[in-house]
């Protein structure tokens, strides 16, 4: 596989995050909390109460007259139609933007039919937009599954790159004892780990640096997509790094060997060796495979002790999967396409396929009968010559073959 290093340059990228609803409202305070650098925080709620208490830069208001204020009563349409009905106010907020981070939590009204529309009117200003939502818990109830279903589907139409974290997965990583606020901050964690990841490839330079541009290569039109970051020190770290980003258990069923680009980010306070850079990178190519396009980025941050991280993203897995489907699609039609041979004109066609094998090998035998006076007759050899007697009953012939040996 290829490696393409990128040179130093310096990066002006406009980043914002998007939190739709009481879902993104809530993943925003918490990426908030932990501090994110480079980027403007947006909270968007037809819930006015919600965002009073936001810690977000931006504070949006949507749909105030269709739903006074209040919330959605779970229904997604209204969020739709408070998005379109406060358009203005969220272009305006959105104008000048490179990257545009949405996340939601799919199932409420707000953030299922909302962030749908956000993401189409960042789009339409030409921004990079990525979704990191999150899907409902089984015990949330069917409707509200199906609901959360629904708004991926048409989420996916609208984002250049989706990465989807499903709830339940969180019951397999705490114990009975877990609290609810602990469980929810272990999805809250991953959504973070991927804003900052992807802001932190495009903020932060280094000896090989990776730019606004080449996360745009990488997630641009991509549809489904992984994230995953790994933080490791001491003995073996660039290994267990490498291997704890590439085993992200609250993604959802994704494998980076089903990608078609990859790009990879290594952080460190400039110790890293260079044995260790190799071994990173030969764990990460040997799992996304040689055909996949591979961006490669190492930046120092100070901030790290002797610790040090690596971040991977990889994307275009509903294309890998469309391509296989196709190139295995084709390979039916070959193998079972009929094969159509065009007879000589000099022989005759044979249409009526019912007509008896050995009549229809007679009518062959005797084809010059056929041919005019005028063309010479070359001998042929009857039926009788060949030991057939052609006075056999055709009442006996029409018989199936099958029944005939059960009758010898």
């Amino acid at each position: 596989m290829p490696i393409q290093l990128i040179p130093d340059s310096l990066d002006g990228a406009k980043i914002r995050v998007v939190g739709v609803g009481g879902g993104g409202g809530n993943i925003i305070n918490s990426m908030v909390n932990k501090g994110i650098e480079g980027v403007e925080f947006i909270a968007v709620n037809t819930d006015a109460q919600a965002l009073e208490i936001s810690k977000a830069n931006v504070k949006i208001q949507i749909g105030k007259n269709i739903t006074k204020g209040l919330g959605t009563g779970m229904k997604d349409e209204i969020g739709m139609k408070a998005v379109e009905e406060s358009r203005d106010a969220l272009e305006k907020a959105l104008a000048g933007s490179d990257m545009v981070f949405i996340t939601a939590g799919m199932g409420g009204g707000t953030g299922t039919g909302g962030s749908p529309e956000v993401a189409h009117i960042a789009k339409s200003l030409n921004a990079l937009v990525v979704a990191i939502v999150t899907k409902p818990f089984d015990f949330e109830g069917k409707p509200r599954m199906e609901m959360a279903n629904q708004g991926l589907e048409r989420l996916k139409d609208e984002v250049d790159s989706l990465i989807v974290i499903p709830n339940q997965k969180i019951f397999e990583l705490i114990s009975i004892e877990t609290d609810k606020r602990s469980a929810f901050e272990l999805a809250n964690k991953v959504l973070y780990n991927a804003t900052k990841g992807i802001s932190q490839i495009i903020t932060k330079t280094g000896e090989i640096n990776v730019d606004f541009a080449d996360v745009r290569t990488i997630m641009k039109d991509m549809g489904d997509a992984m994230i995953g970051t790994g933080i490791a020190e001491g003995e073996n770290r660039a290994e267990k790094a490498a291997l704890d980003a590439l085993s992200n258990p609250l993604l959802d069923d994704i494998d980076i060997a089903g990608s078609k680009s990859v790009l990879v980010n290594i952080s460190s306070n400039g110790s890293i060796k260079m044995s260790e850079i190799g071994r990173i990178n030969q764990i990460i190519q040997g799992k996304a495979g040689e055909d996949a396009k591979y961006i490669l980025g190492i930046v120092d941050d100070m901030d790290m002790k002797e610790d040090i991280m690596v971040t991977v993203i990889a994307t275009g897995f509903q294309k890998a999967a469309e391509s296989a489907k196709a190139e295995e699609t084709e390979e039916h039609v070959n193998v079972h396409k009929p094969i159509i041979t065009e007879l000589p004109k000099d022989q005759k066609e044979y249409k009526e396929l019912d007509v008896p094998a050995w009549k229809r090998r007679y009518d062959q035998i005797n084809i010059n009968d056929d041919l005019s006076e005028d063309t010479p007759k070359k001998k042929e050899k009857t039926l009788d010559d060949l030991g057939f007697d052609i006075n056999i009953e055709e009442k006996f012939l029409k018989t199936p073959g099958f029944l005939r040996r059960q009758m010898d």
